[in-house]
């Protein structure tokens, strides 16, 4: 759901919290000021607390807030309830209007946080819908009874209308908000448990590996944070290779080659040097960063020709999106990187002579395959480095990577379609010749 709905559902709950402060300050039941406002003041915390993590954290700022304007709304009803039988009937009326809109707009709050995953679920959005009904009712029943007045000995009973409405009115806000909760929480879990399964956690023991996938699942700000610094890491450490290491190598080498340096001692200067080329764009992709993700594909299939046998051919198929802002820039890296160690596997393990690079999208997601036509016996298991970095970038930009071993290796991961931009070009049928590609 937008932000701003999350902005209106800030403004309700503001509106009916200063709502139950005036009508505290208001009443005169004997106690103290400080008991007087005591839960007015909790449910002020609450939303003072999600209004400050909303920019960062909206899966605590949608429970506190929708928590705050249930404790607002049970203060509103326990002092009208309280003034029931004490004020006139115009006056009774008055309360029961005002009332009744309290329960309407803290219901539109409790709907609006179980149903705030509409656009995605059905489910979500029949518990929304439920919860705004329950506060409609709850809100018509209070209007409808507002030129009723019970007498004390009915009221007393609990055959009060208001009381009813009460009822319903709290019970409604509070299945808003476990509907919420439980929503908000099952997408987290089950995403922590399956990185859990797969491997590539934190370290620790099991439980406790469980438990920081889950809370970075439920705070992505953090990871965000870590992958941030983690990318800006990377793209020093690129820049610092290509402009300082490479440079002394290649003329080591060529100085090695033109004084006459024995084969062997040549052999190692190139290897060294190819070795330092791997690691740069290990670790930042030139080509990516600039002409996106096709581009890159595209430079790292004809990059694996330039150092090994194996032919590779780039296939493009749906509407894949073009350019260097067309897809997310994490699921762009993660699929450069993930394209980039399996070829590495093919052309160390697989004993291949071909291999697929496949970008295919849809209107649900965006797909990487890496397929070849080696023998999947040479390839390693699923427990090497390769794999499991794999398995690393695809959870850590929100994708799923699976790897069958069959008569040949299959290294297919997936994104969701909302990891690309709503307006790109897409990728032509046939790619263009790059020649203004940087060369490294």
């Amino acid at each position: 759901m937008k932000r701003g709905t999350l902005i209106d559902a800030s403004t309700g709950a503001a509106a009916i919290v200063a709502e139950a402060a005036m009508f505290r300050l208001a009443s005169d039941g004997g106690a103290s000021l400080q008991d007087q406002l005591s839960g007015v003041l909790a449910a002020a915390a609450f939303l003072i607390g999600g209004v400050l993590a909303a920019p960062r954290y909206p899966a605590i700022a949608w429970p506190s807030i929708t928590f705050a304007t249930f404790l607002a709304t049970v203060e509103v009803l326990a002092v009208v309830r309280s003034r029931e039988q004490l004020v006139t009937s115009a006056s009774w009326t008055e309360l029961s209007l005002i009332t009744a809109v309290s329960l309407l707009v803290a219901a539109l709050v409790a709907a609006a946080y179980a149903g705030k995953e509409w656009r995605r679920s059905v489910a979500a959005r029949v518990l929304g819908l439920l919860v705004l009904g329950g506060g409609v009712v709850a809100a018509g029943i209070v209007v409808g009874s507002a030129g009723d007045r019970v007498d004390p000995v009915a009221a007393a009973g609990g055959a009060s209308p208001f009381r009813v409405a009460a009822r319903l009115g709290v019970t409604t806000v509070a299945a808003g908000l476990l509907i919420g909760m439980v929503l908000d929480l099952a997408g987290p879990a089950s995403r922590a448990f399956r990185a859990w399964r797969v491997g590539g956690a934190p370290s620790g023991g099991p439980l406790w590996r469980l438990l920081r996938l889950f809370a970075e699942e439920v705070f992505p700000g953090r990871v965000a944070d870590r992958q941030a610094a983690a990318e800006a890491e990377r793209a020093r450490l690129a820049a610092d290779l290509h402009a300082l290491v490479l440079p002394d190598l290649r003329r080591a080498a060529a100085a090695a080659e033109a004084a006459g340096v024995p084969p062997e001692a040549q052999v190692d200067l190139r290897r060294a040097l190819e070795d330092v080329e791997q690691l740069m764009h290990e670790r930042q992709s030139i080509v990516l960063e600039q002409f996106g993700l096709v581009a890159g594909l595209e430079w790292l299939a004809e990059r694996t020709e330039e150092r090994s046998p194996i032919r590779v051919e780039l296939v493009i198929e749906g509407d894949v999106p073009d350019g260097p802002a067309a897809v997310a820039p994490k699921v762009a890296r993660a699929a450069f990187r993930i394209a980039l160690l399996a070829l590495d596997n093919v052309v160390r393990h697989a004993a291949a002579t071909t291999a697929t690079v496949r970008l295919s999208s849809d209107r649900s997601r965006i797909a990487l395959e890496v397929v070849d036509d080696g023998r999947a016996t040479g390839y390693g298991n699923a427990r090497g480095r390769g794999i499991a970095d794999m398995r690393t970038e695809a959870s850590a930009s929100g994708g799923t990577v699976a790897i069958s071993f069959d008569d040949a290796v299959r290294v297919r991961a997936t994104w969701p379609q909302a990891s690309t931009a709503a307006n790109h070009a897409t990728a032509p049928a046939e790619l263009a010749d790059r020649s203004e590609l940087p060369a490294t």
